[in-house]
């Protein structure tokens, strides 16, 4: 399995599928490359296919201290420069959606498409509280001590199973770099102003069970993004990727074909 260096950060990254612009796929905070299982498969037959995971997930680089969400989209930057990828088309999930947002913003040469499933405007408020105090807590009890209430906000009773296949994932989190990866996120400031700099066909598409975020969350992200269009995964909560995988490539083949 690849790493790059990019002389930033050393990141980990799954490289598969055919030939054309490539799909970055993004994941949530928890989660990696891993949680994009059950999407590249049926996304490989149409598209090159790149799954990364972000500074402090999965089996990439885990610095200590604090950085910024533009810390993330920049190292997305670094990766598509190092393997000589001009620009991608990007399906985020939750903190993968921002870190595409951000990516569009800083880079917008780098985004064809922008494609987000679960995402919010902003983390201000009880979100950001709930986010930081989760973040101190998981350095003192570990993953497992917070890995029942986080799992069952992100999965609703009726992806039950799907919960408890993700389970082995979230616990393998190292709880420091989680946190400093939740701290990332919670302090994560976005405008209407920083929206509307997103010049990319943009699609926001979160899932109708969504809890954390939903629909209705999502409809004023796409009423920020010039054009964007929203379309709701009626079968799908708070992570579609990992709970309407079928869903979800459709839906993002058909946007991407344009």
């Amino acid at each position: 399995m690849p790493t790059i260096d990019t002389g930033r950060i050393s990141l980990f990254y799954e490289d598969t599928g055919h030939a054309g612009t490539p799909v970055l796929l993004l994941h949530e905070l928890g989660g990696s490359s891993e949680s994009w299982g059950k999407v590249i498969p049926l996304l490989a037959p149409h598209r090159r296919v790149i799954a990364v995971d972000v500074r402090c997930a999965g089996r990439s680089e885990k610095p200590p201290g604090p950085f910024a969400m533009a810390d993330i989209a920049d190292d997305l930057n670094d990766l598509a420069t190092a393997l000589g990828i001009a620009s991608f088309d990007v399906i985020g999930a939750a903190l993968g959606s921002l870190a595409g947002a951000l990516l569009a913003i800083r880079h917008p040469a780098r985004v064809n498409r922008l494609m987000m499933c679960a995402v919010a405007p902003d983390m201000a408020g009880p979100t950001r509280a709930y986010v930081a105090e989760r973040a101190e807590r998981v350095r003192t009890v570990g993953m497992r001590g917070v890995a029942d209430a986080s799992l069952k906000n992100s999965f609703p009773e009726s992806h039950a199973a799907e919960r408890t296949a993700y389970r082995g994932i979230y616990l393998a989190n190292d709880p420091n770099a989680y946190a400093e990866l939740s701290l990332a996120l919670a302090r994560l400031e976005m405008t209407p102003a920083d929206w509307g700099r997103i010049a990319a066909p943009t699609l926001v598409a979160p899932g109708a069970q969504d809890f954390l975020w939903p629909p209705a969350i999502g409809q004023q992200v796409a009423d920020l993004v010039p054009g964007a269009r929203f379309q709701i995964m009626t079968d799908a909560g708070h992570f579609p990727h990992l709970q309407a995988p079928e869903s979800l490539s459709r839906m993002a083949i058909g946007f991407f074909s344009g």
